[in-house]
């Protein structure tokens, strides 16, 4: 029987719309399909990341905060003192004033005196360490301040200079001591320039040296009726040292 030719083309004509319908049939639902699943992707959460913590650092170790051995120091012509002579304890402070624990622990040495009116007796002992340059001159012009007008100006003096720890250059040096009330500035000038007190000050570092048992001196360090406290202690440790300073 033979075919309408008309008819055959319509029959491959609607085979191909049929074929061309699956592959985009097909090929839609995979294509919804991985938008359905993109999406699911993009609101996922991503996992909290927490930076992981700090490498511990081990702490400097710290200073003795009871008093560890015992000493002897000389109060010498050359080392400024307050307080009464014949108060109960004696608290010997070497320190240097550019160092930034001796200035920090200054507050809490007043504050120990106030608690403890007319009963401690405190002697300076200077130990400028070599690797703070303005030390030494700045344990000069104190040196010098007492000499010319006496104790009571060095300890305000001393105050002066540890309120201005981290500039103690010799122009600060200076301007600090004319700001001190007859003082005769060009005596001043010429004790620093010739370092005059240069040679009291070692032999005090010696002998603070030849009081601890090591030889060994960190600043600031106290010598409390005979026994040494080290380090910019809070007040509790240096109240604790002088009520056990009372029994000695």
């Amino acid at each position: 029987m033979r075919q309408n030719p008309l008819a055959l083309v319509i029959s491959i004509a609607s085979l191909a719309i049929t074929g061309l319908c699956c592959v985009f049939g097909f090929g839609f639902a995979g294509f919804a399909t991985y938008m359905r699943s993109s999406a699911v992707e993009e609101v996922r959460p991503e996992p909290y990341y927490a930076p992981p913590p700090p490498t511990p650092v081990a702490p400097m170790p710290a200073a003795a905060a009871t008093p560890t051995s015992t000493g002897t120091l000389a109060i010498g012509p050359d080392n400024a003192t307050r307080g009464p002579a014949t108060a109960p304890i004696t608290i010997h402070v070497a320190s240097d004033f550019q160092c930034p624990f001796c200035a920090r622990v200054e507050p809490t040495l007043a504050q120990v005196d106030a608690n403890n009116p007319g009963q401690i007796r405190w002697v300076w002992h200077d130990y400028p360490l070599p690797f703070h340059t303005n030390a030494m001159p700045a344990a000069e012009a104190g040196r010098e301040v007492r000499r010319q007008l006496g104790d009571d100006a060095f300890w305000r003096f001393h105050d002066m200079l540890f309120e201005n720890s981290r500039s103690l250059d010799a122009a600060t040096l200076e301007r600090l001591a004319s700001g001190m009330p007859g003082l005769d500035l060009a005596a001043f000038r010429q004790a620093m320039t010739a370092h005059t007190h240069q040679a009291a000050i070692r032999a005090d570092m010696a002998a603070v040296e030849a009081a601890t048992p090591t030889g060994s001196v960190g600043t600031p360090c106290f010598l409390i009726n005979g026994v040494w406290l080290r380090g910019a202690q809070p007040l509790a440790a240096f109240q604790s040292a002088v009520d056990q300073a009372r029994t000695r």
